[in-house]
C-alpha cells in the first residue's frame, strides 16, 4: 500500500484496498496471543494504520486521518516501539502544519523528540525538519533555521541500515525536499534570500526515486512557485509542466492544492505567453 500511495497518491484504489485489512488486523489484538508476540503484533498493526493514516491526510479526510494516526500511536507505544511512535507523531505534525495548525504540529514533532537517544538518526532528522516547516509558518525564522541545521546533523550521522522500513522514504532528495519546503515558507514571510529553498528543492527534484512520483511533484511544484515569485516566469513554467506531467497521474489532493497556490503565484505574468499557456493546462489538471 505504501508503494502505491507515494507512486499514485492516497486516493481511491489505494485506501480502498486496506480498509478491510485494518479491519480484520485490529481485530486480531483482542484474540489471545502469548506475550513475547504482542508488541510485534501491536507494532503491525500501528504501522499499517500509520500508511492509512498518511493516505487519508493525502487525500483530504483529515478527521479519519487524525483517527488512525491517533490508534497507530497507541498501538507503537502499547509495543514500547520508539522508533514507530516517533515515525507516527512526525505525520501528525505534518497534517497539523499543513491544515493550519503549526503551533499543534510543533507540539507534535517535539513529542516525537522525547527521549531523542532512542531514536535513529533519519527520526531526529524528520522531526526537526518537522519542527522547522511549523516554526517557519508560525513566523519565527532564527528558530526554523535552527531547527535545520538540527536536521542536517542528525542526517549527517544517518548510517545504512539502522531504520525500520517505514524509513525507507527517507533519503538524501526527501531530507533536501522537508528542509526546503520549510526555506520557502521562509522566503515568503521573511527577508530570507530564495537561494537556500531553490538548491535544497532541486537536489531532492533530481535525488527522487521513481517510485517517490508524488514527493517529487511536491518539490517542483514549490520550485516553480518559487521561481515564479523570485525569478525568471518562462524558468517557472518549464520547471511547473515537469510537474504537471507527473500530477496528472497522482490521485493527491496536496498536490491539487499545490497546484492551486502556483495558479495564484502566475497572475501577476500571466501575459507571458509561456505562464498564460501554463495557466491553461493548470486549469485542465485541476478540472
Amino acid at each position: 500500500m505504501a508503494k502505491w500511495d507515494n507512486l499514485y497518491g492516497g486516493g481511491g484504489i489505494v485506501r480502498d484496498a486496506s480498509i478491510g485489512e485494518l479491519q480484520w488486523a485490529t481485530r486480531l489484538l483482542d484474540v489471545p496471543c502469548p506475550q513475547p508476540l504482542r508488541p510485534r503484533l501491536f507494532a503491525a498493526v500501528g504501522q499499517l494504520a500509520m500508511t492509512m493514516g498518511a493516505s487519508a491526510f493525502d487525500a483530504y479526510d483529515h478527521d479519519d486521518a487524525r483517527r488512525l494516526l491517533a490508534f497507530g500511536t497507541t498501538c507503537a507505544e502499547e509495543a514500547d516501539d520508539w522508533q514507530l511512535r516517533a515515525a507516527l507523531l512526525n505525520w501528525r505534525a505534518r497534517q497539523e502544519v499543513w491544515t493550519g495548525s503549526p503551533d499543534k504540529g510543533l507540539t507534535y514533532a517535539e513529542n516525537g523528540l522525547v527521549r531523542s537517544d532512542r531514536l535513529t538518526p533519519r527520526l531526529r532528522a524528520t522531526l526537526n525538519n518537522a519542527r522547522a516547516r511549523a516554526l517557519a509558518r508560525m513566523g519565527r525564522p532564527k528558530e526554523a533555521l535552527a531547527a535545520i541545521a538540527d536536521a542536517d546533523r542528525a542526517f549527517d550521522r544517518a548510517r545504512t541500515g539502522e531504520d525500520q522500513p517505514v524509513m525507507a522514504y527517507y533519503d538524501k532528495a526527501q531530507h533536501h525536499g522537508d528542509s526546503g519546503h520549510a526555506l520557502y515558507d521562509l522566503t515568503l514571510i521573511s527577508s530570507h534570500s530564495p537561494r537556500p529553498a531553490t538548491e535544497r528543492l532541486t537536489i531532492a527534484i533530481t535525488g527522487h526515486r521513481p517510485e517517490y512520483a508524488r514527493s517529487r511533484a511536491f518539490s517542483r511544484t514549490k520550485l516553480s512557485s518559487l521561481t515564479m515569485i523570485t525569478g525568471d516566469p518562462a524558468e517557472a513554467a518549464h520547471i511547473a509542466n515537469r510537474a504537471l506531467d507527473e500530477v496528472g497521474r497522482l490521485r493527491s489532493r496536496r498536490a491539487a492544492d499545490d497546484l492551486r497556490d502556483l495558479l495564484r503565484r502566475t497572475a501577476q505574468h500571466s501575459k507571458n505567453p509561456d505562464v498564460a499557456a501554463l495557466r491553461h493546462r493548470i486549469n485542465e489538471v485541476l478540472a
